[in-house]
């Protein structure tokens, strides 16, 4: 149907727009032109759209433990609203009106979420995994549509002080990268699990051990050392699950990696509701 973008377009109209924002991956130049669905560096770096609108920004793909299923099955449980009220908190601090980078986006369900909430924000979704790109690219046209691209968050892909916002959601962080990028009067907004997330299947499959239960401290203490003083706020809430959304819990996460000899039995057994406990740690620039 005549007028109707496809992703790619979309996407090289995204870049063109924020061009002077972006930086080569390679060789850290400045990107000067966006040509047919290929993207051009100032060193003569180039980079391909693909149909899906997603971007590939990385020397050579890094194997991850998340493959095509787990990734399937984490969007199945938060597109059914697993992450909504700890998303609605990140929304508050987001500053508006600029480049919101989602780093460790994974499958891109949050990015969606959180650009759904406001067209004048700008949402780029950047992931290492290349299968959960590809999923971040399918299905329908979200409304406004996040850029997504496979990167390196040790060599972000924008210039020095070019990001509004960065949200990183229960995924890896480089604090030196994010300091880089975010602007002054920017934001840095980290979410890390808290100390009852997903208790109820930790108590399932680990009744006892080193995996009974967890300690956010390690991770914490890290963003606090870096940043100093960081304001953090809970947000917890009880989720009903049904049988399908169980199975898409226990596949979806690492937790469950050590107990695949007794998945059948885990799976019977099953549990109808399951904790999001999540801390919320906001850094001002």
């Amino acid at each position: 149907m005549e007028g109707i973008l496809k992703k790619s377009e979309i996407a090289s109209q995204f870049i063109a727009q924020h061009l002077n924002q972006f930086q080569c991956p390679v060789c850290g130049a400045e990107m000067v032109s966006v040509v047919d669905q290929t993207i051009y560096c100032d060193q003569g770096h180039t980079f391909d759209i693909a149909k899906k609108g997603t971007l590939f920004l990385i020397n050579a793909p890094v194997k991850t433990e998340y493959t095509d299923e787990m990734l399937k099955y984490r969007q199945q449980v938060l597109t059914a609203g697993f992450f909504e009220p700890m998303l609605t908190e990140v929304y508050r601090h987001i500053k508006h009106g600029g480049l919101v980078l989602d780093a460790g986006c994974g499958e891109g369900t949050t990015t969606k979420w959180l650009a759904s909430q406001n067209r004048n924000d700008h949402y780029v979704g950047l992931d290492i995994s290349k299968p959960a790109i590809n999923i971040a690219g399918s299905g329908l046209l979200n409304d406004p549509q996040p850029l997504f691209m496979v990167g390196d968050l040790a060599k972000l892909p924008f210039g020095d002080q070019q990001v509004t916002s960065i949200v990183n959601i229960l995924s890896p962080a480089n604090y030196q990268e994010f300091d880089r990028v975010i602007q002054p009067g920017g934001r840095l907004i980290k979410v890390i699990p808290n100390s009852d997330y997903l208790k109820e299947l930790r108590a399932l499959v680990y009744p006892e051990g080193q995996h009974a239960t967890y300690d956010n401290s390690p991770v914490k203490q890290h963003f606090i050392e870096h940043y100093g003083e960081v304001a953090f706020t809970s947000v917890r809430q009880s989720f009903h699950l049904t049988p399908a959304l169980f199975r898409a819990l226990f596949e979806m996460t690492p937790l469950t990696w050590q107990a695949a000899d007794r998945k059948a039995a885990i799976l019977e057994e099953g549990l109808t509701e399951i904790t999001a406990d999540f801390e919320v740690g906001v850094v001002n620039f």
